[in-house]
């Protein structure tokens, strides 16, 4: 029931219910009958804050009737609020992140983590914001020379978009959340770890997946992937090419896929597999030719599992075994894939890595990657690394306030190194003899960037994490199912609190999570 204080001073009733068809979803269908109480949240006096549209949404596509409330903080930092009716409220706050460099207004919450159900059929209050700018998810032009969007896309707009939607439902409902709750992967899984850093009070229950906590190290080792794959700036003419990467996937899984007892195109802990690169078979002459590999070849694969380096010293872990030929892996965020160049870019780490190096470490767009040393790194980036990084591990204010964290990432993840939430994980439990109270890892097999891949990768969270915070039911074993087109589960899994892992019985169906177990590794 928290409210930021000197966000709301007093309600006008003046307003009349206006409906804005922006930014699809739910907004684009016709007004139901006027909602007085939606209709007077267009006429709020708020500090800091300007609503631009109330309007009274009718239920369709299985989506509940609802009001849509859309506004901007402070100058720019807009905003969606989405408001259950008053006898529909489940008396609960749900806010989703957004993903890359954000730019429009995201709610991971509405589409990311709604199996199990939306947050409005759940009953959730439920917001998302643009952290502050405008722009493609991939682009960071917008932070040039602007360091208050800068810090607002770091951590202050989504604490502030948070705050304000608490003050409006405390308004339209007549009291504030019960609880309060945040889902977010990629920049939404960072923005969690931020949350639960920087403002602890923010949220009862966190999830964390795949998060881009730490941005600076992210960025060296894609800058560092990229010298090797484009190392004269050719975007058109990579090192690696789809018959490497087959040949690197498949080796890697002819070596490995059966060590954890069940041939199923992926790895239970891709750590223990034994393969080595230097397996790999050379190319007669080091002249490039299908089913082998050249030096330069090696040593741009080599450079993406070994992690960046700077002065000799590791500044970030590289990749685990996963991913390589999957459509969705090392072709979309690694090498090249005609989706990230009809974004202008071959691959996602291209663009972010050197996104982020020009607009925010250095102001200059014409900064050129290959020549980039990283000697003076750690220097360099410092600035950058005081807003947008959440590295702490200390989340002791967060725990004394009686929250709760879920992290999790899928063992194929390409964007964002599972070796790094583990490590962060790591920290904390070493930090912390009771982390294991408030704050649980789990590992999902075969799973690529929050989605995707051979392995199982939707599981309901926003029911684990309410289930934690309110039932004290911690998640000792949550179930994770992988969906045909239809919706129907054609596999499920258990998903086991880190170090666990689900170990096969040997003779049940390895398609249905009854036939696994969770045990230490």
């Amino acid at each position: 029931m928290r409210l930021m204080q000197g966000f709301l001073t007093t309600a006008a009733v003046a307003g009349v219910c206006a409906f804005v068809a922006a930014s699809g979803g739910p907004a684009a269908q016709a007004p139901a009958s006027s909602s007085p109480a939606c209709a007077n949240l267009a006429g709020l006096d708020l500090m800091d804050i300007r609503i631009g549209a109330a309007a009274a949404v009718a239920a369709a596509d299985g989506v509940p009737a609802h009001c849509r409330v859309t506004g901007v903080i402070e100058t720019e930092i807009n905003f969606e609020l989405l408001l259950p009716e008053a006898g529909d409220w489940n008396g609960r706050f749900l806010m989703g992140g957004g993903g890359g460099f954000v730019g429009s207004v995201q709610n991971q919450a509405r589409n990311l983590f709604a199996y199990g159900g939306g947050p409005l059929a759940r009953g959730y209050a439920t917001v998302g914001t643009d952290t502050g700018h405008t722009g493609n998810g991939i682009d960071a032009s917008w932070a040039l020379d602007h360091p208050e969007r800068q810090e607002n896309f770091g951590h202050r707009a989504v604490h502030l978009t948070a705050q304000a939607a608490k003050s409006i439902i405390g308004r339209y409902y007549d009291q504030g959340p019960d609880y309060s709750y945040f889902v977010g992967c990629s920049r939404g899984g960072g923005q969690a770890m931020m949350a639960s850093q920087r403002y602890p009070e923010d949220f009862d229950g966190i999830v964390s997946a795949a998060p881009a906590y730490d941005w600076t190290g992210i960025a060296a080792g894609f800058v560092q992937n990229q010298q090797a794959i484009y190392p004269d700036g050719d975007v058109d003419s990579p090192v690696l090419t789809p018959a490497t990467l087959e040949l690197l996937g498949t080796s890697i899984l002819a070596a490995c896929d059966a060590d954890d007892g069940v041939e199923d195109g992926m790895m239970t802990d891709p750590r223990q597999c034994g393969f080595r690169t230097a397996d790999l078979p050379r190319c007669e002459g080091d002249r490039p030719a299908d089913g082998c590999v050249t030096s330069a070849q090696l040593a741009a694969i080599d450079r993406v599992y070994e992690g960046p380096t700077a002065n000799g010293e590791s500044i970030h872990l590289g990749f685990n075994y996963g991913g390589e030929h999957d459509q969705g892996g090392w072709d979309s965020w690694v090498v090249a894939s005609p989706f990230r160049a009809a974004q202008g870019v071959p691959n996602a780490q291209y663009g972010f890595g050197t996104q982020l190096f020009k607009y925010f470490v250095f102001g200059d767009p014409d900064w050129d990657y290959t020549g980039y040393d990283f000697a003076n790194w750690r220097e360099e980036v410092a600035p950058t690394a005081a807003i947008l990084d959440a590295v702490d591990p200390d989340l002791g204010a967060f725990r004394d306030h009686g929250g709760k964290i879920i992290y999790w990432t899928g063992w194929s993840d390409l964007a964002l190194t599972p070796l790094g939430t583990i490590e962060y994980y790591d920290a904390l439990a070493a930090g912390d003899p009771r982390a294991s109270d408030y704050a649980r890892l789990y590992m999902l097999p075969g799973v690529l960037h929050c989605a995707g891949g051979p392995g199982p990768d939707r599981v309901d969270w926003v029911e684990a994490i309410r289930a934690w915070v309110e039932d004290d039911q911690a998640p000792e074993r949550l179930v994770a199912s992988k969906l045909a087109a239809d919706g129907s589960a054609t596999m499920t899994r258990p998903v086991c609190p880190y170090p666990q892992v689900a170990v096969y019985d040997g003779t049940g169906d390895p398609d249905d999570e009854s036939s696994f177990a969770c045990a230490a590794p």
